[in-house]
C-alpha cells in the first residue's frame, strides 16, 4: 500500500460557527439578487395599476348604439377614437370635474367592471346618476345608468334607466379624427374641439342615383 494519506474531507460549519469570507460574499449577492426581483415584480405592478386606473378604448371606429328603451329605433352614432381619446380627466365620452351645477365623477375599477357617479343640484333637486362600465373595450363594451330624483320628477318619477352598447367596426373612416362622432342625419360633432360639420347635402345627380338604387329588386 502507497504511503500517502487521503486528503481529509472539510467539515461544515458548525451552528453558532461564523461563516467564512467567500460564504458571507456569496450569501449577500444571493440576497442582493432577491431584493432586486422583489423591486422589479413591485415596480411592474405599480406599472400595471397606473395603466388601468381608467378604461381605455381600443383606438379606431366604435359604433355606439342606445340599448334602452327610450333608444329604441334611433340609429347608431360612430365614434373615432383615438390613441389619446380616453385619459385620466376625458374617458368613455365623460369629461371629469365640475361642470356648472354638476360634478362628474370619473370611472374607477369596481370588480371586473368601472363605476362611475354624478351628482347635480338645482334648487332643491338632487340628481344622481351611476354608471357601470363593463366588456374588454377592445371589441366591445356597455354602459348601464341609474339616474335618481329627489325629490321624484313631478312627484312620481323617481329614476331611469339607460343603456347603451358599443363594439368596435376598424379604422376610423378617411378625414375622420380623433373626437368625431357622426349622427346620422345631422353631421360630425368633434368631441374634443367642439367643431361641428354638417353633412354635406347631396347634389342632383346624387338624389337620383339614390333614387335609382333604391327602386333596385
Amino acid at each position: 500500500m502507497s504511503g500517502e494519506r487521503s486528503p481529509t474531507p472539510r467539515a461544515a460549519p458548525r451552528a453558532g460557527q461564523s461563516a467564512t469570507p467567500r460564504t458571507r460574499a456569496r450569501a449577500r449577492g444571493v440576497a442582493a439578487a432577491a431584493l432586486a426581483l422583489a423591486l422589479g415584480f413591485a415596480l411592474a405592478c405599480a406599472g400595471a395599476r397606473a395603466e388601468q386606473d381608467h378604461p381605455k378604448r381600443k383606438a379606431g371606429l366604435w359604433e355606439v348604439r342606445g340599448a334602452s328603451a327610450q333608444a329604441s329605433g334611433l340609429p347608431p352614432t360612430r365614434f373615432c377614437v383615438g390613441e389619446r381619446t380616453d385619459t385620466r380627466t376625458s374617458h368613455l365620452d365623460r369629461s371629469v370635474g365640475e361642470r356648472g351645477a354638476c360634478s362628474l365623477g370619473a370611472f374607477r375599477r369596481a370588480g371586473q367592471s368601472w363605476l362611475a357617479e354624478s351628482v347635480c343640484r338645482e334648487s332643491r333637486s338632487v340628481v344622481v346618476s351611476r354608471a357601470i362600465a363593463s366588456g374588454d373595450f377592445e371589441t366591445e363594451y356597455r354602459i348601464d345608468t341609474l339616474v335618481t330624483y329627489d325629490p321624484p320628477l313631478g312627484g312620481v318619477r323617481r329614476e331611469d334607466r339607460e343603456a347603451i352598447v358599443a363594439r368596435f367596426l376598424g379604422p376610423c373612416a378617411n378625414g375622420q379624427k380623433a373626437g368625431d362622432v357622426v349622427v346620422p342625419g345631422m353631421g360630425t360633432l368633434n368631441m374634443v374641439d367642439g367643431t361641428f360639420r354638417a353633412e354635406p347635402v347631396p347634389g342632383p345627380q346624387s338624389r337620383s342615383r339614390a333614387k335609382s338604387d333604391a327602386r333596385k329588386p
